[in-house]
C-alpha cells in the first residue's frame, strides 16, 4: 500500500457501548504552491501563481494539469519544466514550473487571487470576468458509447482506489477508452486536483482526451466542465449532480454528460445522442 497521501491518527473508537484507543487512517491534505518562472533565457523572472490544498503526490501532474485547464497556457510545448523548488521554506510544498523563453507572460492578468480550497476550484478567482477564457474549439468527430460500457465503468475502479479503501476521504478522476478499458486514475482530497492531474498525465504522454471517456467520484459544478472542455474532453461521467451552469456548458460545447451513475441507473443531461442505450 502507498502512503504518500495517507496519515495517521489516535481516534476513540465508540462502539456498542465500549471505547478503544486505535488508530485511524486520514488522507492527507498539505498546501502546494505553484510559481511561474518566465522571461529571456539570460533575465529570468518568477512570481506565485496559485495555492491550492492537496494530496502530495503526482504534483507535477497537477501544475502542468492545472496551467492548461485554467488557462494560463495553451500548449504543454508552453513548459520546458516543473520541479520542486528547493530554495522555498517548504520546497516538498513549492513547484516552480518554468515557460518557454519567448511566452509572452503579464503576471498582473494573472493575479486573479488564485486560492483553491479541497471542495472548490473557483471561488478563489478575484472576479467573474476570470471564468469567462476562451475554450478552444473541439474535435468535432462523432463519438458514442454503450450504455452497458457506462455502468460498468465504477465497478472497474475498486481494485485501483487504495487510499479511498483506507481512508475513506479523496476524490477520484478516471480515464477511460470508449470500450470502457480503465487507462488511468487519480485520486486527490480536492476534485478538481485529482481532474489536473489526469489532464497533467495525459500531456505528458501525449494522450488525446478527444476520444475517452472522463470518470468522476463527485459532483459536476462548472469549474470540472471548463477545465474539462480546456482540453478537449468530450464525454464525462460522474457519479453526483451536475449544477445548471455546468449543463449549459455542456450543451454549448457538445460534450455528452452523464450524472448520478448507478449501477443500474443514470441521468444524461446533453449528448443524449451519442449514448447507445439497450433495446
Amino acid at each position: 500500500m502507498s502512503t504518500v497521501g495517507i496519515a495517521t491518527s489516535e481516534i476513540l473508537k465508540i462502539k456498542n457501548g465500549e471505547n478503544e484507543l486505535t488508530n485511524d487512517l486520514l488522507v492527507k491534505e498539505e498546501p502546494l504552491e505553484i510559481r511561474i518562472g518566465y522571461g529571456g533565457e539570460t533575465k529570468r523572472l518568477e512570481f506565485s501563481l496559485a495555492v491550492t490544498m492537496r494530496t502530495p503526490g503526482a504534483d507535477e501532474e497537477l501544475a502542468r494539469g492545472f496551467l492548461l485547464s485554467e488557462g494560463i497556457i495553451k500548449s504543454p510545448a508552453d513548459i520546458l519544466s516543473a520541479k520542486y523548488c528547493m530554495q522555498a521554506k517548504q520546497p516538498e510544498n513549492t513547484l516552480k514550473v518554468e515557460l518557454k523563453n519567448d511566452l509572452a507572460v503579464d503576471p498582473d492578468k494573472f493575479k486573479r487571487n488564485f486560492y483553491s480550497t479541497s471542495s472548490c476550484g473557483v471561488c478563489g478567482k478575484a472576479a467573474l470576468e476570470a471564468l469567462n477564457y476562451e475554450i478552444p474549439q473541439s474535435n468535432q468527430t462523432p463519438l458514442s458509447v454503450s450504455q452497458d460500457v457506462i455502468q460498468s465503468l465504477t465497478n472497474k475502479l475498486t481494485a485501483h482506489q487504495n487510499t479511498f479503501k483506507y481512508t475513506g476521504g479523496l476524490h477520484a478522476a478516471a480515464l477511460f477508452d470508449l470500450q470502457g478499458n480503465l487507462l488511468m486514475l487519480r485520486e486527490d482530497i480536492g476534485r478538481h486536483n485529482a481532474l489536473d492531474k489526469i489532464i497533467g498525465v495525459s500531456t505528458l504522454n501525449q494522450i488525446d482526451l478527444s476520444d475517452k471517456i472522463l470518470w468522476l467520484s463527485g459532483r459536476l459544478g462548472f469549474e470540472m466542465i471548463q477545465k474539462s472542455a480546456m482540453v478537449g474532453i468530450r464525454i464525462i461521467v460522474a457519479l453526483g449532480a451536475p449544477s445548471s451552469l455546468a449543463v449549459d456548458l455542456c450543451l454549448q460545447q457538445n460534450i455528452t454528460l452523464i450524472g448520478f451513475l448507478k449501477k443500474d441507473s443514470f441521468n444524461i443531461y446533453s449528448g443524449k445522442e451519442n449514448v447507445i442505450l439497450n433495446s
